[in-house]
């Protein structure tokens, strides 16, 4: 059986994604585990992000890597921004955990010193080489 699991984010909620091939019996356990859904729009199952299903789905996150003073502080400040532009909360999560998982990825680079180039760099080997946007539909 060929499987993996990884964070989404759905709905502005931290949840895990969990790939598999169409399988009845693998359908009919994963609707046994406690707040299983399925995504229509993401065309996967995915389950609270806890602890107990991350030891089970094997999951190891990049984002536990702690981010540095300096990282703490702007993303303090840039979700005082977002509050202060009136986006909800769970726009808010979401969006910094994108600045997270970002800061994260330069953790031993000043902050003033990134560039463009940065940005298209954790484009291509962070969210593109993980796969990340293959699940997202663009509605147009």
């Amino acid at each position: 059986m060929n499987w993996s699991a990884k964070i989404i984010s759905h709905n502005g909620e931290k949840r895990i994604a969990v790939y598999f091939e169409k399988n009845k019996d693998l359908i009919e356990r994963i609707k046994k585990l406690e707040g299983s859904r399925w995504s229509q729009s993401l065309r996967v199952w995915h389950l609270p992000d806890t602890d107990k299903y991350r030891n089970q789905f094997q999951i190891i996150f990049p984002e536990t890597k702690l981010i540095n003073e300096e990282g703490i502080e702007a993303i303090t400040k840039f979700t005082l921004w977002l509050r202060s532009k009136r986006y909800s909360e769970k726009t808010i999560i979401t969006y910094c955990d994108g600045l997270k998982s970002f800061l994260v990825f330069y953790n031993k680079k000043p902050i003033q010193s990134i560039t463009n180039e940065d940005v298209i760099i954790f484009n291509n080997e962070y969210i593109i080489k993980k796969n990340y946007l293959n699940h997202i539909k663009i509605k147009l």
